[in-house]
């Protein structure tokens, strides 16, 4: 398990090291180094805080959802949080898989119940991306000039977003999750593994059902408090690069980054997330005056790096200083 675990951390590093290397070849490309060096530090570290901050609220849904739990509290969204480091992961599933591996060896907290926590926070937040997306979202998809394989990874996005909330949260209904149940173990005659998948589904709706209404709501306002943290940490991310965006023209350009994260062959949208944010923010549409290329690869950047080498960073960080304590 340690060997396992200590590939991971290489294994992040590596990714957080290519991913440097080519923000540093699009920073070349977009004549963006010297803005870079010009950006408002103070608005650049209020918006790094606020993603960070997103990142607590939504593990705060995450631990109130676990119950049988030996460990405190805090002491469980620091284990929550020192695993972000793996999100570098397609779908961020690598950073769930170990929040449930470090829960089971400090908290004796089962998989199914830390992985079920995982799944209903996150189709909270993939239902409220969902509805951020048909404010424009398809608009855009259809613009002429959006490439096929752009279009490819906004599509499979969206459809991992889509499935994704509804696995996780129809199971809220008894008989809906049942149905899902059974739906897997019809797969499971072509495909036996799938039967595992039905036996989960079946206790993760019932799980559900012995979770209150109340707690599901609270759950629920903090995934929202999460999801309003990280747009307001996009928002600022613009005023540190010097220039402000419309507030409908950010809502559409958020949607389509938070799908794009989710897309299935990309760990968090890399390259996708950049080429789509340029060919949106070089739209004449967008009613904010002509960006340069340097502009607009200097919010992107900086995007970037709040959003996905900071919190890998800080991640690291907690993990090792959690690592070192035990």
């Amino acid at each position: 398990m340690v060997v396992w675990l200590n590939k991971y951390i290489k294994s992040a590093l590596v990714l957080l090291f290519v991913f440097s290397a080519l923000l540093a070849v699009f920073a070349v490309v977009t004549n963006s180094l010297s803005s870079l060096y010009e950006a408002n530090l103070l608005f650049f570290a209020a918006s790094a805080a606020l993603f960070i901050a997103s990142v607590f609220t939504w593990l705060f849904g995450w631990v109130i959802l676990i119950k049988n739990r030996k460990t405190g509290f805090v002491h469980s969204v620091l284990i929550g949080f020192g695993c972000v480091f793996a999100a570098l992961t397609p779908v961020q599933i690598g950073a769930e898989a170990l929040r449930a591996i470090k829960l089971k060896e400090l908290g004796a907290v089962p998989y199914s119940e830390s992985i079920a926590a995982s799944m209903v926070m996150k189709g909270i937040k993939f239902l409220l991306i969902s509805l951020l997306a048909c404010l424009g979202f398809f608009a855009y998809f259809f613009s002429p000039s959006i490439a096929l394989w752009v279009k490819a990874a906004m599509l499979s996005g969206l459809a991992v977003v889509l499935l994704a909330t509804m696995l996780f949260l129809l199971p809220l209904n008894r008989k809906a999750g049942q149905k899902i149940a059974n739906s897997f173990h019809w797969l499971s005659k072509f495909l036996k593994p799938l039967n595992r998948a039905a036996g989960y589904f079946e206790k993760y709706s019932l799980q559900l059902q012995q979770t209150g209404k109340k707690t599901i709501l609270l759950v629920a306002a903090l995934a929202a408090l999460s999801l309003a943290l990280e747009f307001s940490a996009f928002l600022l991310a613009f005023l540190s690069a010097g220039f402000g965006i419309p507030v409908f023209s950010a809502i559409v350009l958020f949607s389509i980054v938070s799908i794009l994260e989710r897309t299935p062959f990309l760990p968090r949208g890399i390259g996708a997330v950049e080429i789509v944010g340029f060919i949106f923010l070089s739209s004449p549409s967008l009613a904010m005056g002509h960006l340069s290329s340097s502009q607009i690869g200097t919010v992107l950047i900086l995007f970037d790096i709040i959003r996905l080498v900071v919190p890998t960073i800080a991640g690291l960080l907690v993990y090792s200083l959690i690592a070192a304590k035990k």
